[in-house]
């Protein structure tokens, strides 16, 4: 198996590039040679379609150098000349591993003699037609969105090019590459019709999105519901509240902690520990409280200043209730804050 035929090169094309065969499933030398050695005597009889394949399937079961030259040239012989561009190059890869000098110069050669005669084709895809769901493809091989535009080898023949989405009718081209020599082929998908009785596009679903969002926002003044600014403004509010608490229980707990030093002149007696505890209960409610109002403050600000500007208040929006409440007990206290809509 490690014998290669020298054929002569007969065709060029595309780059179906033949990756993965070296990641055979099972490893069978005995089932491999006995396909190569047939194989070999098909191609002696002319019968490439039936060789390439047992050629292909030996590989599989033995990955060897001299199987890949022999299936890149019957690809070349049977004028599958992409598939024998792609094969030869990994066909090289593997005879540089192997340090195979002779098939190095048989893979380089055939390449050479390829690249001359491969016909390329170039799929470019407008921006306008690269809608959601696009899929385009070549012969009913997805085409990666990454290739539109690359002039890849393809074989003599013909070759169908499909573009279709959601919603739009599919675009269909088809193209003859010649056999006999090497051509630079190039279509363009343009934008897709949209479908008879198909739903309304991307495009046009985008135009009515402000006219709509200013309804929306009408009508939710309308129904009462509470707009950007409104919050802004209950939040201000709750802002302002929240620093008077925090400002009011300020004084009270400086209040009782001199209350709680004249008890202690001379000894603290149980009425300087009372103070002492009114004291910390009061400061740290003064602590939530202000740093309630700070947040609260700053939240209303930005709501207030980003809040979309309305020509049409609405004379049933009503402004939510600030509720304000102290919860205290043995072990401390704290602050309640709420609204009601």
């Amino acid at each position: 198996m490690g014998r290669y035929v020298r054929t002569s090169i007969r065709g060029a094309l595309v780059t179906l590039v033949w990756s993965g065969l070296a990641q055979a499933a099972g490893k069978n030398a005995v089932a491999a040679q006995a396909l190569y050695d047939e194989a070999r005597q098909l191609v002696a009889a002319g019968k490439l379609a039936q060789a390439c394949p047992k050629f292909k399937a030996s590989y599989e079961l033995d990955p060897g150098g001299g199987t890949l030259l022999n299936l890149a040239d019957c690809y070349e012989q049977q004028g599958r000349l992409a598939q024998a561009y792609a094969t030869f190059k990994d066909a090289l890869d593997a005879a540089r591993h192997d340090r195979r000098n002779e098939r190095v110069e048989f893979a380089t050669q055939h390449l050479a003699d390829l690249e001359k005669r491969l016909s390329r084709l170039s799929v470019s895809v407008r921006d306008a037609a690269r809608v959601p769901g696009l899929q385009v493809t070549v012969d009913g091989t997805p085409l990666d969105d990454a290739a539109y535009g690359v002039a890849l080898p393809v074989d003599p023949g013909s070759h169908v090019i499909r573009a279709e989405a959601p919603g739009k009718e599919p675009f269909e081209k088809s193209v003859d590459v010649p056999s006999t020599s090497a051509e630079q082929l190039a279509v363009d998908v343009p934008s897709l019709a949209d479908r008879a009785g198909a739903p309304a596009t991307a495009a046009a679903g985008a135009d009515a999105t402000p006219a709509a969002s200013a309804g929306d926002a009408r009508a939710s003044e309308r129904s009462g519901t509470p707009t950007a600014r409104t919050l802004g403004f209950v939040a201000g509010g709750l802002g302002i509240v929240s620093v008077g608490v925090g400002s009011f229980f300020g004084l009270r707990a400086f209040n009782r902690w001199d209350a709680r030093k004249a008890a202690c002149q001379g000894g603290c007696t149980a009425d300087a520990k009372t103070a002492g505890d009114d004291a910390q209960q009061a400061a740290t409610i003064s602590t939530i409280g202000f740093g309630v109002g700070i947040a609260a403050l700053g939240a209303g600000l930005v709501l207030i200043l980003t809040a979309p500007s309305s020509k049409e208040p609405s004379p049933s929006a009503h402004v939510g209730k600030v509720e304000v409440g102290l919860l205290s007990g043995r072990d401390g206290a704290g602050l309640c804050l709420g609204s009601k809509w």
